[in-house]
């Protein structure tokens, strides 16, 4: 399996997963011509994916969705509520649960359920990667999902001190640390420490660009991740790589 993070943060996301001659994007958030021009980089096309699944409604995850859907002919999958809450025009669209499984040629993929102020969900896809952005609290489905797989992208969107000594609106501060805001550093190495058996790749993304750095993101995971587990940063402003598990 190769997962290429095309964009990763507040002002984008997108991720290429392939596996078993199939290939997905997960979430669309630039637009269309950067997705494009951020794949051809890693020596990527968009011409071969199969699928777009869409993790949520809001913009960072959706921009670029619409357009690629129609271009290239490739249909989008996503929730009924996050279906019925989007606003980018006509495409090809597949309804999935969150909680039951779906396939796409032999990918098999499970939707797990995440905590945002909209209804979210992430992935996991053939019971070795899962992809869990956007949440403001670690869901059982989230642990039961990391005990088992061998590599994550998880959200890592901000040092708690940050947020709070930082410039943003008291009510935007109490979303972000809320339990349907966003994962803080702390939290999601707790759950890397606490909760995988299996897992050999650590890959910390979403990352806040006021409320935090790559380098407190790592600090954080060195200091509270004992187990041998490789991590990796996925960038705000350009396609991180392609990790092989």
């Amino acid at each position: 399996m190769e997962i290429s993070v095309i964009a990763s943060g507040s002002n984008g996301n997108c991720c290429l997963i392939e596996d078993k001659g199939n290939s997905v994007l997960v979430d669309a958030g630039k637009s269309g011509r950067e997705i494009m021009e951020r794949m051809n980089f890693l020596g990527k096309h968009i011409e071969s994916v199969n699928a777009i699944l869409i993790t949520h409604k809001h913009s960072d995850h959706t921009r670029g969705a619409g357009v690629l859907s129609r271009r290239f002919k490739i249909p989008v999958y996503m929730t009924k509520k996050t279906s019925e809450g989007i606003m980018l025009g006509s495409f090809d669209t597949k309804i999935f649960e969150v909680g039951k499984r779906f396939r796409i040629g032999k990918m098999d993929i499970k939707p797990v359920q995440t905590s945002h102020n909209v209804p979210s969900c992430g992935f996991v896809f053939n019971s070795k990667f899962g992809i869990m952005t956007d949440t403001g609290c670690v869901t059982k489905e989230m642990k039961d999902a990391v005990k088992k797989i061998e590599a994550v992208l998880l959200e890592s969107n901000h040092d708690i001190d940050m947020v709070i000594k930082g410039p943003y609106p008291y009510f935007l501060k109490n979303w972000i640390l809320s339990n349907e805001g966003h994962l803080s550093n702390i939290d999601a190495s707790s759950l890397l420490q606490d909760y995988s058996k299996n897992l050999k790749l650590a890959i910390l993304g979403h990352l806040s660009g006021n409320n935090n750095t790559p380098e407190l993101a790592m600090k954080t995971f060195e200091a509270l991740v004992k187990k041998k587990i490789e991590p990796a940063v996925a960038c705000r402003d350009k396609a991180t790589g392609v990790f092989e598990i």
